[in-house]
């Protein structure tokens, strides 16, 4: 559809342009998918880990889906693309809302959330390198991913139930009365999220496309590009949905909103896109390896800091920058040759 995207300032000029479409349809899409949670009386945390989690996180998706459908690269544009948005979203999203938070008091994450996330997270991360070390990602590989995702949710359904016995009955009223103030008809629901699906495909084959043009031009690998640049513009909407949300107070829930949402990403945004390929995809382990070695690091960096005793203050927040910023040398490294992609060659 974009092949006229062809130099490069096209492409820049056109991923401006679909970052800022992306941002729109996201926030359009989450809107809907929210009031139809709270329509459905789909508990809170279910609710977040599937309806919240598919608004946010549908630009990675889509850019997962348009690799191995469109492009037919799905190990040099999708996997990266994915893995780099995580390792954003673990690091810089944190460090963004605890920068933007304006309490006084020291951001302190409830600890069996973390825990949770933690354990989730690694374990998703280590079947996907366990996956590439094999070589290829076959069916049975998406069907383990989106299993652990499907566990995941199981979980916090059960922690859900807990949670509403040991609360007032009336309490909870008042919440679902304010959660339902704000109404669309089913109708209007399908309408909206069938619009910002078809925006976000569009945007994300453009972005793709673009980034392909750009990995051209310069000579750099398109998984650099892909890691990059692709996983930047489809963390916008999670970035700024975590921003505004601690400036206003809720930095806690922007933390871990940044962490739940990767779970997602993985399993699903790269599992469902593995199990529909209709053949097995051939992936470079070593091409890969440290790119996934720091997505579990970046989750031990963000989760020990979240794990703090004393909570986390703003200075934690530039430890997270810190190591982004080791992983963009590392990556500039590679663009410029000095570091070999596989390291295992």
């Amino acid at each position: 559809m974009f092949h006229w995207i062809n130099n490069i300032w096209l492409a820049l000029l056109m991923l401006g342009a679909m970052t800022w479409v992306i941002n729109f349809a996201s926030d359009k899409l989450g809107d809907a998918l929210h009031i139809l949670g709270v329509k459905l009386n789909i508990p809170t945390s279910v609710r977040g880990a599937t309806f919240d989690a598919v608004s946010s996180s549908f630009p990675e998706f889509s850019t997962a889906m348009v690799a191995v459908l469109v492009y037919k690269e799905f190990a040099d544009i999708g996997i990266p693309a994915i893995a780099g948005s995580g390792i954003f979203n673990v690091l810089l999203i944190p460090m963004l809302s605890i920068i933007a938070y304006k309490g006084k008091d020291l951001l302190k994450a409830e600890k069996s959330v973390v825990y949770r996330d933690m354990f989730f997270y690694s374990l998703s991360v280590i079947t996907l390198m366990v996956m590439a070390y094999s070589g290829k990602f076959t069916a049975l590989s998406g069907v383990i991913l989106i299993s652990i995702y499907v566990c995941y949710v199981f979980v916090l359904y059960l922690q859900t139930k807990k949670y509403r016995r040991s609360q007032n009955e009336t309490a909870a009223a008042v919440e679902e009365e304010d959660e339902e103030e704000e109404d669309m008809s089913y109708g209007q629901i399908f309408i909206t999220v069938a619009l910002a699906i078809g925006a976000l495909w569009v945007s994300c084959d453009a972005i793709v496309q673009s980034a392909i043009v750009i990995s051209a031009t310069f000579n750099i690998p398109t998984i650099i590009v892909s890691v990059i640049i692709l996983a930047a513009c489809t963390s916008i909407p999670d970035t700024l949905l975590s921003v505004k949300s601690a400036s206003m107070g809720d930095a806690d829930g922007a933390v871990s909103n940044a962490v739940g949402s990767n779970i997602f990403d993985i399993c699903i945004c790269l599992g469902f896109p593995i199990l529909i390929a209709g053949k097995d995809i051939v992936v470079s382990f070593g091409n890969n390896l440290v790119i996934f070695s720091f997505l579990l690091i970046s989750m031990i960096t963000t989760g020990s800091l979240l794990l703090k005793k004393n909570g986390v203050s703003k200075k934690d927040g530039f430890i997270m920058a810190s190591v982004y910023g080791l992983f963009l040398i590392y990556i500039l490294g590679v663009a410029l040759g000095l570091i070999p992609l596989n390291i295992l060659a």
